[in-house]
């Protein structure tokens, strides 16, 4: 992963830290308001990747990983112009946009798709890997992976549907996001099950 460059939304922090310490330079969407998110937001404080909670608006936070400095943007996924700002800052830091991990509402992932797709595009390409952890979203994050995936062939965009630790879901995501996968674009890896070869990325 080193030399790449990851946005996670919503995805929590081991995710963030599996690539962080893989070597990719991390940027997290974190709560527009901070003062709210700590104040009134009873999912802030969730750590679990998996937590059906942690598409909260409220709920990204940055996180520490050794060897790595992750930038934090505030983000409010439900707001077009502010995710579209997410992706050029991360440009405007890096350079490039090589893998993006999302975990939001099935409404607000068509638009955070579109604008990472556009971002990975200059650059030849990247991974998406797009996180629906309850039964209610499943079957929607599903059909927005495989649609999006027909519209950005040039980008592999893939869903996880964890049922298992967020340790498995960093698993697949890191899987996911190195190319090694056997899954073709557009596929939904239900939880558990065998991705590859990989050594697991345990925090």
């Amino acid at each position: 992963m080193t030399g790449r460059t990851a946005i996670v939304i919503g995805a929590g922090p081991v995710v963030a830290s599996a690539l962080t310490r893989a070597g990719a330079a991390v940027v997290l969407a974190t709560c527009p308001d901070a003062a709210h998110a700590d104040a009134t937001c009873p999912h802030a404080a969730c750590p679990h990747a998996a937590c059906p909670h942690a598409a909260c608006p409220h709920a990204t936070r940055p996180v520490a990983a050794p060897g790595a400095a992750p930038v934090a943007v505030p983000v409010d996924v439900r707001d077009p112009a502010s995710v579209r700002r997410l992706v050029e800052q991360t440009l405007g830091a890096f350079g490039r946009l090589d893998l993006a991990v999302n975990h939001v509402q099935p409404r607000d992932l068509p638009t955070a798709i579109r604008y990472q797709a556009s971002a990975m595009r200059r650059t030849g390409g990247g991974h998406i890997v797009n996180l629906a952890p309850d039964t209610a979203s499943r079957t929607a994050v599903s059909e927005l992976t495989r649609t999006a995936a027909r519209e950005h062939a040039d980008v592999q965009i893939n869903a996880v549907a964890p049922h298992v630790s967020p340790a498995d879901v960093a698993d697949a995501v890191m899987c996911l996001c190195s190319g090694d996968s056997p899954l073709a674009t557009g596929e939904t890896c239900h939880l558990p099950q065998s991705l590859c070869t990989l050594p697991p990325y345990r925090t």
